[in-house]
C-alpha cells in the first residue's frame, strides 16, 4: 500500500477524531442495538471526508478566480495607461499583485496629484437598485466628501459625459451619498471578464476619464 495514502488517511482520521470529539461534526443517525457501530462511523468519516474535500474544491476554485481577475485587471490598466497617454492623460496605479503577491478585487487610478478624487476598478454585485443581485466590471469616479465643489457641478455635466461615452452612469443610492460617499459608475456586463474582453474594458475605462478629467480639472482638481 502506498506510504503517502496511509500518511494522509492517517491525518484526515485524526482531524475528523479531533473534530467529532470537539461537537463540530453532527450525527444525525439514530443508534439500536443492531447498528453496526464501525460501518456507522465509517459512514460518518467517509461523509466528512466528502464534505471536507469539496469544500476545499470551492475554496481554491474562489482564490484562482480572484487571481484570473486581478490579473485582467492589471492587463486593462497597462492597455488604458497607454491610450490614455496618447491622449495627453497621465494615469498611475499601484499592483500590490505584482509587488507584493496580493490579489486585489479592486484598483485604484490616480490622475491628480494632490486631490484626493480617483478613479477605481474592480467588481460589483448591487444588493438594491434596478441592478440587484448581477454581478458587474465597475469603474467608479470617486469624490467623497466633496459634494459641493465637484459632484453637484460634475452632475450637471452629466447627461453630456453618457452622451459622449455612449452608456448611461450610475450614482450611489441616496442613503449611502447620505454618509458623504459621491460617486459616478460605469457598469460593464461581468461577460466582458468572462470572456477575457480587455481591448473593451480598457477602452472604455479610458472613454471615462477622457471624458470626466477635464471637467474635473475646470473644477480645480488638480
Amino acid at each position: 500500500m502506498n506510504g503517502d495514502f496511509v500518511d494522509q488517511f492517517s491525518k484526515h482520521k485524526q482531524a475528523f477524531l479531533d473534530e467529532l470529539k470537539s461537537g463540530n461534526i453532527k450525527v444525525n443517525f439514530k443508534v439500536d442495538g443492531n447498528a453496526d457501530s464501525k460501518k456507522m462511523v465509517l459512514e460518518l468519516f467517509e461523509k466528512w471526508l466528502i464534505e471536507k474535500s469539496t469544500g476545499e474544491q470551492a475554496s481554491q476554485q474562489v482564490q484562482d478566480d480572484n487571481q484570473n481577475f486581478d490579473e485582467f485587471l492589471d492587463e486593462v490598466l497597462a492597455r488604458a495607461k497607454k491610450i490614455l497617454k496618447e491622449r495627453g492623460i497621465h494615469i498611475a496605479y499601484t499592483s500590490l499583485s505584482q509587488k507584493m503577491g496580493i490579489t486585489e478585487s479592486w484598483k485604484c487610478i490616480r490622475v491628480f496629484g494632490r486631490s484626493n478624487i480617483y478613479y477605481r476598478i474592480g467588481k460589483t454585485r448591487p444588493r438594491k437598485g434596478p441592478n440587484k443581485g448581477r454581478e458587474y466590471l465597475v469603474m467608479d469616479l470617486v469624490m467623497d466628501g466633496n459634494k459641493k465643489q465637484v459632484f453637484i457641478p460634475l452632475l450637471k455635466k452629466k447627461d453630456t459625459i453618457e452622451n459622449q461615452l455612449g452608456v448611461p452612469l450610475e450614482r450611489e443610492l441616496p442613503k449611502v451619498e447620505a454618509t458623504g460617499k459621491y460617486r459616478l459608475k460605469l457598469l460593464l456586463p461581468y461577460d466582458v471578464v468572462r470572456e477575457r474582453n480587455i481591448r473593451l474594458a480598457a477602452k472604455k475605462l479610458a472613454d471615462f476619464v477622457g471624458a470626466t478629467k477635464p471637467l474635473l480639472t475646470e473644477l480645480g482638481v488638480v
